[in-house]
């Protein structure tokens, strides 16, 4: 006769405590071998460089990554936190990046490799995904909110993703990650950086009796990014990081990777393999934009202007927000203004097409929609294109603007065209557009003039018919006023532009915090890159002080003979004729005269105590 005697509350069966030994023997052995458990337990093959990174970074509180484009650094991230939270019970992880479509991309990243979704990975396992929590039968595990998209494990650790408003997400104590942190101003890394500011060994208790735990995994700021700015933090603290990693402090981590050494020398378990990125690629994108390339590519970070710099790169980062780029009126009701900057032989003739917004709090600002360079791509030298060629194109352009069913011009609210000897601005576009003519639907439009400009004094009286929206600019003497009207309209945030990856796709958030996946035209994508590229010019805009008291605005010294500034002047332009509508607006506006007697009110003295 066999007798049974069932186990207390604070007992354990043998079956159960065989079931936790082994239980704990595969998460000390994970702990020891992180790499090997990724590969057994998730099904992912890392590559060999990748494999290094990931064993380097394992117990470093303070890591940072800077690895170019196609390195497979938002695997790695993904994997790395997917491991960290598995293996470390109560293991909080939250992710920041410049925008919360960043953020949710990254996320994403996590919740596809559990969910088995995507192809490239071809033995991927569930493990991760059966130790999700979930609050219903048929849940994924994996939440999406407003307020950051979460998710969290059984046993205890836990996601979450931060917004950009650092107010609301103050207070927090966890591991943080932040990704694409090359373009993070500093108030964002001082307010998430204090996340990790805590011993996580550290505990009280009431008990008299000393109890000896384990030391905890330190809590982990972990940067990752491909190079950006001098003038960034981010650079700042890749080397800070490098000076203490090479002085041997165990506590840093950095490494950084290449496009060399992606193309020549990834691997897996020693043997080469063929990598992601490929030569033509890399060929392409110098060609395309060669500074890009050094940033993106070749972990060159970008030296803008320096002190004197006319537009901080912390300005851009601000002002530039993921949106689509409007290539026509789509409502009909939206304001433009164009700014034109032309050029026949040596130059870049670019074209800039900014939204006009009357917001009620304060006032007029712009946001740059569309930049066209009017480049003819059969030259070798990539020449720009004829003079009448350009004309058709801006014809068609504030056609396209202007919009449909709207009066002649109702919704151009200024064409700005520097007027410069060189460029032929008033021969070659400003002459043509003063007379009527017809689109190629054979419509008739009302030709456009500058009603003030000295050589059109007698031709107002010739073309009567003609729209006052023209505003010829002489560089000689404006220049300096243009270019210190887009230093204050900057610092004020008077000047949205868009912000782009080189991507097929924008991830567009909705009021509901979910993220909609836009994918862009070829037109769009070249309005999103002109952009890109007018960003980039602006940042290398130095103001020198000459020795008579002037100021001058050119590119800085390096860059003179390695690119053009004919995009950041046409946002000067912008800037100028930004600065004229704020101006009239506020003459405009209606001002409250108080009374003079109202601020002098004697109010009648009280008795107190039988006295006044």
């Amino acid at each position: 006769m066999k007798i049974c005697v069932p186990t207390t509350k604070n007992e354990l069966s043998q079956k159960k405590i065989e079931e936790y030994q082994k239980y704990c023997k595969l998460i000390q052995w994970g702990r020891k071998s992180p790499v090997k458990f990724a590969s057994e337990i998730f099904g992912v093959q890392l590559m060999d460089y990748q494999a290094w990174c990931f064993m380097q970074s394992w117990s470093k509180p303070y890591v940072l990554w800077l690895e170019c484009r196609s390195a497979g650094k938002s695997t790695l991230m993904a994997i790395f936190l997917m491991t960290k939270m598995l293996l470390i019970p109560n293991y909080d992880v939250y992710i920041s990046t410049n925008s919360a479509q960043q953020s949710i991309e990254t996320y994403s990243k996590i919740e596809k490799i559990a969910l088995n979704q995507i192809p490239s990975f071809k033995t991927l396992t569930d493990i991760f995904e059966n130790e999700l929590e979930k609050q219903a039968s048929g849940d994924s595990g994996f939440y999406h909110s407003p307020a950051g998209h979460k998710f969290k494990l059984m046993n205890g650790s836990q996601l979450v993703t931060l917004s950009t408003n650092l107010t609301a997400v103050r207070g927090r104590r966890g591991s943080v990650a932040f990704d694409e942190s090359s373009w993070m101003s500093a108030e964002q890394f001082a307010t998430l950086e204090n996340f990790a500011n805590v011993d996580s060994s550290f505990g009280l208790g009431t008990n008299k009796v000393k109890r000896y735990d384990p030391t905890q995994m330190p809590l982990q700021l972990l940067y990752a990014s491909s190079a950006g700015d001098v003038s960034l933090p981010f650079y700042s603290k890749y080397k800070k990081f490098a000076k203490k990693m090479f002085m041997g402090d165990p506590n840093y981590f950095v490494c950084d990777f290449n496009a060399d050494l992606v193309m020549n020398y990834s691997s897996v378990n020693g043997e080469k393999i063929d990598s992601y990125l490929t030569q033509k690629t890399i060929d392409k994108a110098v060609e395309e934009d060669p500074e890009l390339a050094d940033r993106e590519l070749f972990n060159k970070f970008r030296k803008g202007a320096g002190q004197n710099a006319v537009v901080k790169a912390e300005s851009l980062v601000r002002n530039s927000t993921v949106r689509v780029p409007l290539l026509y009126n789509d409502t009909g009701k939206k304001k433009f203004i164009f700014c034109y900057d032309p050029a026949r032989n040596f130059d870049g003739s670019i074209l800039g097409v900014f939204q006009v917004i009357n917001d009620e709090e304060i006032g007029y600002k712009l946001q740059l929609e569309n930049v066209i360079s009017m480049v003819d791509q059969d030259t070798k030298a990539k020449t720009p294109l004829p003079m009448p060629q350009q004309l058709e194109i801006i014809k068609d352009t504030l056609v396209a603007y202007n919009g449909e069913r709207s009066a002649e011009w109702e919704n151009i609210l200024g064409f700005y065209i520097d007027a410069g000897s060189g460029g032929g601005g008033i021969s070659a576009i400003a002459d043509q557009l003063m007379d009527d003519w017809t689109d190629n639907l054979g419509r008739t439009h009302r030709g456009i003039i500058d009603p003030e400009h000295k050589q059109y004094e007698t031709a107002r009286s010739k073309y009567p018919n003609a729209l006052h929206i023209v505003h010829l600019v002489d560089p000689q003497g404006y220049k300096k006023i243009m270019y210190g009207e887009l230093e204050k309209n900057l610092k004020l945030d008077l000047i949205n532009f868009t912000t782009y990856d080189n991507k097929d796709y924008l991830m567009i958030e909705k009021q509901n915090g979910e993220f909609d996946t836009y994918s862009l035209n070829s037109s769009e994508r070249m309005a999103l890159l002109q952009i890109e590229l007018t960003k980039n010019e602006m940042v290398y805009m130095e103001r020198y002080d000459n020795p008579n008291g002037g100021v001058q605005y050119e590119l800085s010294r390096d860059r003179r003979n390695k690119m053009h500034d004919d995009r950041s002047y046409v946002c000067s332009l912008a800037a100028y004729a930004l600065s004229l509508m704020r101006r009239k607006d506020l003459l405009k506006k209606p001002h409250e005269h108080m009374n003079v007697n109202q601020m002098f009110v004697m109010k009648k003295p009280k008795m107190i105590q039988g006295r006044w």
